[in-house]
């Protein structure tokens, strides 16, 4: 028969908030087992008749909470090794309580028989104390475990555990980066008799001369989105919901997709230049302003019921799981060429695209020219339509120029128009070879030529209107001179 390991919630403290079934377990159990013997209702088990043993002991061999909890659960399955086990834990098993999320993960079901029983959290005596909570829900966190991206000002949290004062130091500061830090939040704790003292105190002083222990709780009350310091996710859609509704902006409110097209297009070209001028603070507003037009985006299609924001993660999580394969999946991949590969293939295939002209055509045709050209010749490589060395595709733009020529010399408009075509196309797949992308490259010679030209302009003893194109040329060299010096080269 297998052994039952039963995990009783002790409630808060209080003898008349511990639960019958919490308490016939603790009296029928043959071997009691607490997690802390610093709890309110230890003196009402005690005079019950109850015996237990405590696992106090382990966090003064234990130099982490790691450790600690290793060492708690390795005795909770040497006792249970000998006969059925009921373990005591403060307030509700399942909430804010580390030990058990532990030790049901290290359980085996086949090798155990469980069993939880609830209990009065504390979480539920904090609400209870400080007669506050929100229709829109309330967030219970763990003080010891607590990643920042959980935190979220706009609901009601409660945060329980805070068990000491470098956890207040180290909560404090974590908090005081997402709420303001005169916020007024309230501390609690239950006293020696069972009863809650509470008191509201600004946020910066949490850890200021406080006793805590284990029944410590932290209360922080929702803010409207004016009062924030810091802003998650939601509070973007949120904002965009607003500026839509009824009531809201005329301008937003009169935005649809075609109207917006040149907005994403001008905020995506100033991320690439806040790239290029390597200034991180502009590249987070300018991340901050594509983000912004997803969201508008978004919005507009859910109020006409085609799809929402929720619709958008969830396409681009499932497309990063489905294509990668090699880290969500069986698939082995060493190089990133590899994944390349792997990721077309995939690519081809959810697409239901049957030929290599299929996929040719699924590239964009109002990208930029030379973005689009490169992509094209990029996927007509993948099936071996290329040249085998640059040097083939050097001479085909120099067989190109001099068709140019051909052109220029006896053929029609369109035959010239053709023929640049066919040149730029043939230098962009020069540009493939040599692992460099043309746009990218036009535009930074485009930037060379203004930085000459203004140095012409700078330098020139009369206006340019009255310069020979000799004087001109005679500057650009020199400004050639000057920008390389600076550059090093």
């Amino acid at each position: 028969m297998k052994p039952k390991i039963t995990i009783a919630g002790l409630g808060t403290g209080k003898e008349d908030e511990i639960t019958l079934g919490a308490l016939k377990a603790l009296e029928q159990g043959e071997r009691v087992i607490l997690r802390t013997e610093r709890h309110g209702i230890v003196p009402y088990l005690q005079s019950r008749g109850i015996t237990y043993t405590t696992l106090d002991d382990t966090y003064e061999t234990s130099e982490t909470f790691d450790d600690l909890y290793l060492r708690m659960i390795k005795r909770i399955i040497e006792a249970a090794e000998e006969g059925d086990v009921v373990l005591g834990v403060p307030g509700h098993p399942m909430v804010g309580e580390r030990l058990t999320f532990e030790l049901l993960k290290e359980l085996n079901d086949s090798a155990y028989k469980i069993e939880v029983l609830p209990g009065i959290s504390h979480a539920d005596s904090v609400t209870a104390l400080v007669r506050r909570a929100g229709v829109e829900g309330l967030k219970v966190l763990s003080a010891a475990e607590l990643p920042a991206a959980q935190l979220d000002p706009g609901l009601p949290t409660v945060i329980v555990g805070l068990d000491n004062g470098i956890l207040a130091s180290e909560l404090k500061l974590m908090l005081t980066d997402i709420y303001p830090p005169e916020l007024i939040v309230i501390l609690t704790r239950l006293k020696e008799d069972g009863t809650s003292e509470a008191e509201e105190i600004p946020l910066h002083t949490l850890d200021h001369s406080r006793v805590f222990d284990h029944t410590s709780c932290l209360y922080l009350p929702a803010l409207e989105l004016g009062e924030l310091e810091s802003y998650r996710f939601r509070h973007l859609t949120e904002i965009m919901e607003i500026l839509r509704a009824p009531g809201g902006c005329p301008w937003d409110r009169e935005q649809n997709h075609e109207s917006l097209k040149q907005y994403l297009i001008e905020e995506t070209y100033e991320v690439l230049e806040a790239i290029d001028m390597q200034d991180m603070d502009k590249l987070a507003e300018e991340l901050g302003d594509v983000l912004l037009q997803v969201v508008f985006h978004a919005q507009i299609a859910k109020e006409h019921g085609e799809f929402d924001i929720h619709d958008v993660i969830s396409g681009v999580c499932r497309k990063m799981i489905s294509r990668h394969t090699h880290i969500f999946g069986d698939v082995k991949l060493s190089t990133a060429e590899q994944v390349v590969d792997n990721w077309e293939a995939i690519k081809k295939k959810e697409k239901g695209l049957k030929s290599q002209t299929q996929v040719l055509r699924d590239i964009p045709s109002n990208l930029p020219a030379l973005m689009r050209s490169y992509k094209v010749q990029k996927k007509a490589a993948q099936v071996g339509f290329d040249w085998d060395r640059v040097e083939d595709a050097m001479a085909k733009a120099e067989e190109e120029f001099r068709e140019l020529k051909e052109a220029y010399y006896s053929g029609t408009e369109e035959d010239i128009r053709e023929e640049i075509g066919d040149l730029l196309f043939a230098v962009v797949n020069v540009c493939r070879f040599l692992k460099q992308e043309p746009e990218l490259a036009l535009t930074a010679a485009t930037e060379k030529f203004i930085k000459r030209f203004a140095y012409i302009e700078e330098n020139a003893d009369k206006p340019l209107e009255e310069m020979t194109l000799e004087e001109m040329d005679y500057l650009w060299n020199r400004s050639k001179e000057v920008f390389r010096s600076k550059s090093g080269v």
